[in-house]
């Protein structure tokens, strides 16, 4: 009877996750997708929102729609000022301040609520990248879990490199820039060799401005009890086998670590790209697409927040042009300068490309529907700077990848995707570091993406992954029971938390 008493205790208590990722969009995005895995098993979750970015994210109408589906989600404000970024978006100065602020109000609000037992949450799930909540929660007796939106490779890579550099074992350059990080390579668990300037930049790096709060990051990913990823464990085998030996047998926790791969945890089909959304305008890039031949079309789409040089524009552009290859290209608006003072990327590019690739290619600025577009019959290969967002994403549609990597996890995700599941080509970047390429490089990359046999192979290793993926979320695949013992672990925290109070 114990044990039939003891199952419906579980099922008559109600655990409250909370969810808390960085106010960064590409971070938020994921969690969102995370948050829906959990109220979907009928978890209520509380989801914290820098103000502003619930718009971005669409979290409203999101929340409202899980709502009348019966889901419990509650939304909560992080009560912080928007940031300023007057230099841009990769103004790391005020990143800095906006991870203090959220740091210093997640502390102050757990440390009011700590005392009150019924509203203490079941665990706190955070950011990888906010080291500070996971510390706070611990020093208040909250269960505390990292979540990280970033590949495996990262995440126990920052574990591994921080305890490296904190016994004195490894001595890093004070900047990527420095000469011999281009001479010199390191071997990492579950990854290809990689050039020291190919290592996390804004993590490792003494002279980044962040690098104390990434070093922060790799403590906690090695510290902390739950390790949950974004990832799939077939996408990255090599790095699960070797970052399980190493954060779950030598980490302080023992064999009571876990880690739980749970991607992707967006949906690998997406709404058919024929078809309009209700009540909602189809975006353009959609339309272009229905005219070109299947697999035909290359998109390129630099993520929602780095800004491109307008010099660096036009090369793409002429690039996209001389590959006589149909292309969907999205770009931000660029940094301003004198010459471009809008930073209005069709007051950069020149009309005569535009014109003499009209029917071919489409420029576009802004926003697209990406995962729609990646899932559509024409696109043929997508040229990316390789947020792991955009990895997932195109992988598991079975899309191949021209890489160019511009900061933090970039460069490591671009040197997986191309040595070790070969399911990508190399776009070569200036060797100084920088990240400049001339249009001849660019047109010479896309002609050997959809033309050469290095290209065809990187084609098909996508879609042998695309499998992997469908089969990882399926019943007997491993993000699918992984999820399964994920909440299974919370409900009984739940009744442990239950009973004790």
């Amino acid at each position: 009877m114990g044990s039939i008493d003891e199952a419906r205790s579980k099922e008559n208590v109600t655990p409250n996750v909370w969810v808390v990722p960085l106010a960064f969009l590409s971070h938020a995005r994921c969690f969102v997708q995370f948050a829906k895995l959990l109220v979907s098993h009928n978890l209520a979750v509380t989801f914290f929102c820098a103000k502003g970015d619930e718009k971005s994210l669409g979290l409203l109408a999101t929340i409202e729609s899980w709502r009348s589906e019966g889901l419990d989600i509650r939304l909560r404000y992080l009560e912080i000022e928007e940031p300023n970024f007057a230099a841009g978006a990769d103004d790391f100065e005020e990143w800095k301040r906006v991870f203090q602020r959220q740091e210093a109000w997640f502390d102050s609000i757990l440390k009011d609520e700590s005392a009150l037992a019924q509203s203490r949450p079941t665990c706190v799930i955070s950011d990888l990248w906010m080291p500070g909540v996971h510390e706070s929660a611990v020093k208040y007796s909250v269960p505390a879990w990292v979540f990280s939106s970033l590949s495996l490779c990262y995440a126990g890579s920052a574990a591994y490199i921080s305890q490296l550099q904190d016994k004195g074992i490894l001595k890093l350059p004070h900047s990527p820039l420095d000469p011999i990080c281009q001479e010199q390579f390191i071997s990492l668990p579950g990854l290809p060799l990689l050039r020291l300037s190919e290592l996390d930049d804004v993590g490792v790096f003494s002279s980044h401005v962040l690098s104390p709060l990434a070093n922060r990051n790799g403590r906690i990913a090695y510290k902390s009890e739950v390790l949950i990823l974004s990832t799939f464990e077939e996408l990255e085998p090599r790095a699960f086998l070797e970052y399980s030996k190493y954060l779950v047998h030598n980490s302080a926790g023992g064999e009571k670590k876990k880690i739980y791969t749970v991607g992707p945890t967006f949906p690998l089909t997406t709404t058919p790209a024929t078809k309009p959304t209700p009540n909602e305008e189809r975006h353009p890039g959609l339309n272009f697409l229905d005219g070109q031949a299947d697999g035909s079309v290359l998109f390129v789409a630099f993520g929602s927040t780095w800004q491109l040089t307008p010099e660096q524009m036009q090369e793409i552009a002429f690039g996209l042009e001389g590959s006589e290859q149909p292309f969907l290209c999205v770009l931000q608006p660029a940094a301003k300068t004198a010459q471009y003072p809008t930073g209005d990327v069709f007051d950069i590019i020149s009309p005569d490309c535009i014109s003499r690739t009209k029917g071919r290619g489409l420029f576009v600025q802004g926003w697209v529907p990406q995962l729609q577009i990646l899932d559509h019959r024409a696109v043929g290969g997508f040229l990316s700077h390789c947020g792991q967002n955009s990895i997932l994403e195109s992988l598991s549609m079975g899309v191949p990848l021209l890489t160019w990597p511009t900061f933090a996890d970039q460069m490591m995700n671009a040197r997986f995707v191309v040595d070790e599941i070969q399911a990508a080509l190399e776009i070569t970047r200036d060797p100084s570091g920088e990240s400049s390429v001339d249009r001849k490089e660019v047109e010479t990359k896309v002609r050997a993406l959809f033309q050469s046999e290095e290209g065809m192979q990187a084609r098909n290793n996508a879609v042998r992954i695309r499998e992997l993926a469908l089969h990882t979320v399926s019943e007997n695949g491993s993000s699918y029971k992984n999820i399964q013992a994920l909440v299974t672990r919370i409900r009984d925290l739940a009744a442990e938390n239950d009973a004790e109070t």
